[in-house]
């Protein structure tokens, strides 16, 4: 890989990273029905509640069984407003914050970021990150002249190409079940009031290099992860994720991810920017000054 095309898959997997990491662009099974589940909802719903009702304080869930709960109440979903930090040590803050179209296929969203101190090359300016129709539009501040970049994660001379396995991460029933043999414990730690809603919160204690199996993170990756790690998640009376916080060390920086889930079912408008606000990304070898598409 050359040194431009490298510079620009950082750059790409900067803005992308924490959709990736959060599962932003779940639920929708591979039918194309936009979303809708074969089983009935009531069923899902109704053994959901069995195995969570009655749980006190320290009782384990069977990590397959919550699994299957989570993708169920997300499943269910429709639309829901998303807000995220992540603490990224000496480099800063990254903060975002959207919307998401769980019916869409596949999935649509919208987010504005903001970038940590340690990475001035966007300026002052927020990001924007759209997902429509399969194609991610990025504008990136004074580095994309405030219009959006244009990229394909499907294909393979993209700056996305080397995210492509990730990509199929963000269906929640393929990223959950991968996710499901990494965890060890899932653990009710009672329920807690979040910002004026009553939440169940659970302790997950997942492997830390069957999680990198898992994701499939680069071998360079696999050998920073910590032994085991602590991933907390509060769900709602309708088993939907309603926050979720993360603690994880990878070379010698540890990050902070903390993400809140809301207005489930709210009214949402998502469409790809204006063709003459789109461009293509440029040779950052050449200059990123990027021309508008034809």
């Amino acid at each position: 890989m050359n040194r431009p095309l490298a510079v620009r898959r950082t750059l790409a997997g900067l803005a992308v990273a924490p959709l990736l990491l959060t599962g932003l662009a779940a639920c929708g099974d591979s039918s194309g029905d936009g979303g809708a589940k074969a089983d009935d909802p009531a069923a899902d719903s109704l053994a959901g509640a069995t195995v969570l009702t009655g749980l006190t304080t320290g009782d384990e869930v069977e990590p397959e069984e919550f699994i299957d709960i989570v993708v169920d109440g997300m499943e269910a979903s429709t639309t829901a407003h998303m807000t995220m930090t992540t603490s990224m040590g000496d480099l800063g803050d990254m903060t975002a914050e959207g919307d998401v179209d769980y019916t869409a296929d596949p999935v649509a969203m919208t987010m504005t970021m903001t970038m940590p101190s340690g990475m001035p090359m966007m300026g002052d300016d927020p990001a924007e990150i759209r997902y429509v129709d399969g194609i991610f539009y990025m504008s990136m501040g004074q580095l994309t002249s405030g219009k959006f970049w244009k990229l394909d994660p499907a294909d393979p001379a993209s700056p996305l190409g080397d995210l492509g396995s990730m990509l199929d991460q963000m269906d929640p029933t393929a990223m959950m079940k991968k996710l499901e043999p990494a965890i060890d414990e899932v653990t009710y730690e009672g329920t807690d009031d979040v910002d004026g809603r009553s939440l169940d919160h659970y302790e997950l204690t997942v492997d830390g290099a069957e999680l990198g199996k898992a994701m499939e993170a680069p071998q360079a990756t696999m050998g920073q992860l910590p032994d085991s790690v602590t991933y907390d998640l509060w769900l709602d009376e309708e088993h939907r994720m309603a926050q979720a916080t993360m603690e994880l060390p990878v070379q010698g920086m540890t990050t902070n991810l903390e993400m809140t889930v809301e207005d489930w079912g709210k009214d949402v408008s998502i469409e790809a920017p204006p063709a003459d606000q789109i461009t293509d990304m440029p040779d950052l070898g050449a200059g990123i000054n990027p021309s508008p598409v034809a």
